[in-house]
């Protein structure tokens, strides 16, 4: 007798361990389609402004500011997100980023990516693109050549899209006697024009996004280098020098 209850109950532990074992399965297999993914999101090598992140899915939408480097968690939907980084200025309400006439491009650095976030957790490291060129401008000349006189630049290029490419449109930036401007990232087939000009007209327009091109500058390089630029004035002509280029332009009217 005692036999064959030992010999049940050898049958019994193998089927008590199977209901444990598919019980465990049934919570691993249980459906989490709608349980959100935890991204890490790691922010590092920012420049000096903050960064505004923007989260934004299917009935999703996260926006934060993160200043310095840091490492974050954000629980997004596993239907995916995109992301954008933005940092040299504000959050956009609409889809592009917007110059306004007069003035030039902001510091602006620019990271967006769509995320596949189908698992339980998912990782994303921001990498910043800067998508503006600081160009620049010393005049040398004789002493008194024109007084007093201005620069202008103009170009056909008024803001960014979210991914970073250049929208059409008038821009226009004006500087006493030199300077700097942030040029905002070009298309190389659109002009950009530098004026200089006395207090009532327009001395001569010169084609500078060709001279900027013969010197070898790349708007498509993912960050755009800044851009010195030298200017020499004389009664006859001005000579534009930039690194190992330069040229000399004749001048036809009298200053």
């Amino acid at each position: 007798m005692a036999s064959r209850l030992h010999a049940r109950s050898g049958l019994l532990c193998p089927a008590f361990l199977g209901l444990i074992l598919y019980s465990s399965c049934s919570v691993v297999k249980e459906d989490r389609t709608d349980c959100p993914c935890a991204l890490t999101v790691e922010v590092s090598g920012l420049p000096s402004w903050p960064v505004s992140l923007s989260f934004s899915g299917e009935n999703f939408r996260e926006q934060m500011e993160v200043g310095g480097d840091t490492t974050l968690l954000v629980m997004v939907p596993k239907s995916g997100v995109q992301m954008l980084a933005l940092s040299g200025t504000s959050l956009p309400q609409g889809k592009d980023i917007q110059i306004p006439r007069g003035f030039d491009c902001p510091p602006l650095y620019l990271h967006t990516e769509w995320l596949e976030t189908p698992g339980d957790s998912a990782r994303v490291k921001v990498q910043l693109h800067k998508h503006f060129c600081k160009l620049s401008l010393t005049f040398d000349g004789p002493p008194g050549w024109g007084e007093p006189y201005w620069t202008e630049l103009r170009g056909r290029v008024e803001g960014l899209s979210l991914d970073g490419e250049p929208i059409e449109g008038d821009f226009s930036c004006r500087l006493d006697r030199g300077g700097s401007v942030r040029l905002p990232r070009q298309s190389p087939q659109e002009e950009l024009w530098l004026d200089i000009a006395m207090p009532d007209r327009v001395v001569r327009s010169f084609a500078l996004g060709n001279y900027l091109l013969q010197a070898g500058y790349d708007w498509t390089a993912p960050d755009l280098e800044d851009q010195p630029l030298q200017i020499d004035l004389s009664v006859t002509n001005i000579s534009f020098r930039t690194g190992r280029w330069s040229t000399v332009i004749p001048l036809e009217v009298e200053i």
